[in-house]
Order: C-alpha cells, then structure tokens, then sequence
C-alpha cells in the first residue's frame, strides 16, 4: 500500500490481485475515499478494473456524508456552549481548538477529502472543562464509559474526560485539555497551544493549531500516544502535511525545529520524519533532516525499523502473520510505557484484564440463557 501512495502511477502495470490487495488493506484502513480521490487527481480511473469501481464511488459518497456530520456535529457543540451562556456567562469565553478530523474538515486542509472521520475531537482550557461537560451533558451528550475506574483513569491521569456521545446522532467526542497524557514521559503546556491557536473565520472561540502544532500534534499522537498498529492513515497524514505546509510557506522547516526547541517533542517528529521519507519519498530540505536525525537512537531505531512498517499497514482479516502479532504485541506494551510509569501501568494493565474476563463470562452466560 505504501509503495502505492507513493508512486501512485505504479499501479497502471498491477493485475488483478494486487487491485484486490490495494483495495482490502484501503477498506480495513478507512482509506477508500482518499483512494477515490487521488486516483482521481492522477487520472488513473480509467485503469481501476470495472467491477471495482462502484466502491470508489461508494466510499466517495460515505466520505461527503461523514464530513457533512462532522461539520454538523461541531456546529452543534458551539451552539450548546453559546445557549449555556444562560447559565453560565464564563461559557462565552471558551476558546474551543479543533484536532485531527475535525480541525482537517472545518479548515478545509487536503488531506480530509475522503477522509472517514469517526468522531470530533476538541481541546478546551483544563480549568473549563466542567463548563463544557455540564454544557454539553444539558445538550444531549453523555459519558459513554460509566464504570468508576474508567473515570477516575481518564480524570486523573490522561488529556481528556471520558469519552461522551450524543444521544441523537450517536456521535463520539472526545473533549482533550491537551495532547498528551498528564502521565507519560513526554507532556505538553496546553497554554502554549492555545496561545498560537489560528482562529476560524468568521466563528466566535474557535480555533485550529497551528501548522507546526498540527503537526507536532499528528506526530505526537501517532508515535507517542498511540500504538502504532493499523495507522497508515496516520502516515498519509504527516505526509500530505509535511508537503503542504512546505509548498506554502518556504520557512515553514525551519519554524517547525524552532516550534519544537519549544515543545520538546524530538522523538515522535524524528520518527514523523523518519518513516514519512522512509515508506513514502517525503521531500525534506537536507538541513532539517540532518538536524532531525539527532533525535534519534541507534537501539530504538532499529527496534521500529523492524516492526512499524509492516504493523502500520492495514489489517486485513485473515492475513497476519506471526511477525507482526508479535510486534502489536511489542507496540501495545510500547505505547502502555510511554503513557504511565510501571506503578500506573501494572495496575491499569490488571484492571483491563480483570474487565475483560468479566465481560467474556458474562457474554457467555447471556449465550448461555438464549440457548
């Protein structure tokens, strides 16, 4: 899939089996629209085999309502936050800062053309976040996760409050403070996010990062808070950002180091780096990659040259190997490490697992009953 995206030309020679992988691993990935588009802007339709087709065109109409959704679900937030007003006159002040999906749809970015958002996800000051969770609970949102631990571990420890989900629309949210767990072994200051947050035309408190933090953002959420497993789309994204925000602004390299001296976020834009020019021919100028490039380690390098790529692509049913259950399995206690210290992290682990077995009997004894 990789060598496709990046050399999308390549699959006017591909038969019929290698259109059949391209576009399993595009489904199990949530990529078919982008897919539809770019062979679009390639003008490759025309090669697609033709009983292939009505899938592009599907995932093309599933990707406009889901943007249509989205669109609808922030405006729906804003307007709970405007009538809490009402109420509460500190809800007029609440700067709301759009992430990934929501921000990439509402700022109208390339990259969210055939992109399948499955929820919004917003980042609002930590000291008004019960402002904005009694607001959006009187406006038909609730928390979805209800079991007390669940709340104390998103609470206590993480970047957000529980997930929620609309009643109605049966939408997820996830309401962040900022964008790393208040746990891990890298943090961020959400002040300084906020305080370089870009503005939304036209909207009143509503904001997206800016380039450098949106990237830094992706990076960081990709390589430090998350597992790594099935994320392609995540690659695709630091890779159209790297290009389009280059094109734009001929500083913008340079910006980024200097934003990051900033965050202190060396490891996740080494890797960002690393495996965008890696798997998909990123172009990046020779000094910032050589500068860049300091930031990585020689053990831990090796380490995820051998295991990401190959755990990055799409799962499709059937097709693991051994190699890579043993990587996820690698890449979960990895992403686990990075979030919380061993005296967090055994007993978290240990609560999952007891959850989960109690979960299967119970689902078992409910079979049971039906039968």
């Amino acid at each position: 899939m990789f060598d496709f995206f990046r050399n999308p030309q390549s699959c006017r020679s591909y038969d019929i089996a290698q259109w059949e992988r391209l576009f399993g691993q595009a489904r199990a990935g949530r990529l078919l629209g982008k897919l539809a588009y770019l062979l679009e802007d390639e003008n490759l339709l025309d090669v697609v085999p033709p009983e292939s087709r009505w899938l592009l065109e599907s995932a093309r109409v599933k990707s406009e309502r889901g943007r249509r959704q989205i669109l609808w679900e922030i405006d729906r937030i804003c307007h709970v936050l405007r009538e809490f007003q009402r109420f509460d006159a500190s809800a007029a002040s609440v700067p709301v800062v759009l992430l990934k999906g929501a921000a990439y749809h509402v700022a109208n970015l390339p990259w969210s053309r055939g992109r399948i958002s499955v929820d919004v996800d917003i980042m609002v000051p930590q000291a008004q976040l019960g402002t904005v969770e009694t607001a959006l609970m009187l406006g038909g949102w609730f928390i979805s996760k209800e079991s007390a631990y669940d709340d104390h571990f998103y609470r206590d420890w993480m970047h957000e409050i529980p997930p929620m989900r609309n009643a109605q629309r049966d939408v997820a949210l996830d309401v962040h403070h900022t964008i790393l767990p208040r746990t891990g072994k890298l943090t961020v200051d959400a002040a300084l996010l906020f305080e370089c947050a870009t503005p939304l035309p036209g909207e009143n408190n509503l904001f997206t990062l800016e380039p450098c933090d949106m990237l830094l953002h992706s990076a960081v959420h990709t390589f430090q808070d998350g597992e790594l497993w099935d994320c392609a789309r995540d690659f695709l994204d630091l890779n159209d950002m790297f290009r389009y925000f280059g094109r734009r602004d001929a500083d913008f390299f340079d910006k980024l180091l200097r934003r990051n001296e900033t965050l202190r976020l060396n490891r996740p834009l080494y890797y960002a780096v690393h495996f965008c020019d890696k798997l998909l021919g990123t172009p990046f100028p020779p000094d910032f990659l050589r500068e860049v490039r300091k930031f990585g380690g020689v053990l831990s390098n090796a380490i995820m040259d051998a295991v990401v790529p190959t755990c990055a692509l799409p799962h499709v049913p059937g097709s693991e190997t051994p190699t890579q259950r043993v990587g996820k399995l690698g890449l979960y206690i990895r992403s686990h490490a990075l979030r919380m210290p061993m005296r967090i992290l055994i007993p978290h682990l240990w609560a999952k697992y007891r959850k989960r077995r109690k979960e299967k009997r119970e689902k078992m004894q409910n079979q049971a009953k039906e039968e």
